[in-house]
């Protein structure tokens, strides 16, 4: 089963495949009440939290005590962005008390260099072409002391189109090469697959009849993993209640295209799936296929 975890998944370990997390950084702990950081933060989340009860979006992250929540009005359907990759996104940043604006703005530069944290994490978290309000208590945001435009332990929002996710140029060569290598594979097999734009390939082998998944769900499954060179079975078994967003690029990506009842076969370029370093059943730069079938969404 580790083996399809992404790297955020890894790092939580398998205790947060029953949360729904984003990214390490939205762990928390119970807050004490006692200290005063952690009784302005109670405040500012039952603010988020009441403001959110008039309002609808296609999801909500659901809540935990990092001071983060976020609305999706639009799903995207690429991969989010990882570090070093440049991201391009447009936003308006807005005080959660009045709804005014305090800020518009473009982002087009490295994830890492965005200086907000609650507005970088919000969009590390968002598959490439989501449109979301990501809703920001002040400790992921201007804190206590504030900014030229927002008062110190304000809660804001940033309402967030994030337009493109551009690979590095390392990145981009590999792409080109496996692309290549599946086109192959696929001619070589007289295999008839769809080619999405994210750069997977896939074909529905039993169509279901069941609502999709969105990235944020829990899912139940069965698959087997294939080296896609060798032909080789690296992992096979069941996965019961696994958030999507945990799991390697490519799934991100491919099971929100799935209903509950289909069985689909994914075809994965390696920089979707475990990139240059690979693990120790699957080799560095490996495409890989994916036999999925989908029972349940949580």
């Amino acid at each position: 089963m580790k083996s399809l975890m992404s790297g955020t998944e890894k790092v939580l370990g398998m205790r947060a495949l029953k949360l729904i997390v984003l990214i390490p950084f939205l762990l928390a702990g119970c807050l004490d009440v006692s200290n005063p950081e952690e009784t302005q933060l109670t405040k500012e989340l039952k603010a988020i939290e009441d403001y959110l009860a008039g309002v609808t979006f296609l999801h909500v992250t659901s809540g935990n005590n990092s001071g983060i929540r976020i609305g999706v009005s639009k799903f995207g359907t690429g991969a989010p962005p990882h570090q070093g990759q440049v991201v391009k996104a447009t936003y308006t940043g807005r005080l959660l008390s009045d709804w005014s604006i305090f800020e518009t703005g473009t982002i087009n530069g490295k994830l890492e260099t965005i200086p907000v944290d609650g507005l970088r994490y919000g969009i590390e978290s968002l598959p490439e072409g989501t449109t979301a309000t990501i809703f920001l208590a002040s400790n992921l945001a201007f804190g206590s002391v504030g900014s030229s435009k927002v008062p110190g332990n304000t809660t804001i929002a940033y309402e967030v189109f994030l337009e493109n996710v551009e690979r590095t140029t390392t990145e981009l060569t590999q792409f080109k090469s496996d692309t290549t290598a599946i086109r192959s594979h696929l001619n070589d097999k007289a295999i008839t697959a769809i080619a999405h734009p994210s750069g997977i390939w896939y074909r529905i082998d039993t169509p279901g009849s069941g609502v999709s998944p969105n990235v944020y769900k829990l899912v139940t499954f069965n698959y087997k993993g294939i080296i896609l060179t060798t032909g080789a079975v690296f992992q096979s078994g069941d996965v019961s209640k696994q958030i999507v967003f945990g799991l390697i690029d490519g799934l991100k990506i491919g099971l929100p295209l799935m209903k509950v009842g289909d069985k689909t076969t994914f075809y994965i370029p390696s920089g979707l799936a475990y990139g240059s370093n690979g693990t120790n059943s699957i080799p560095a730069n490996a495409n890989l296929i994916f036999e999925i079938s989908l029972s349940a969404i949580e």
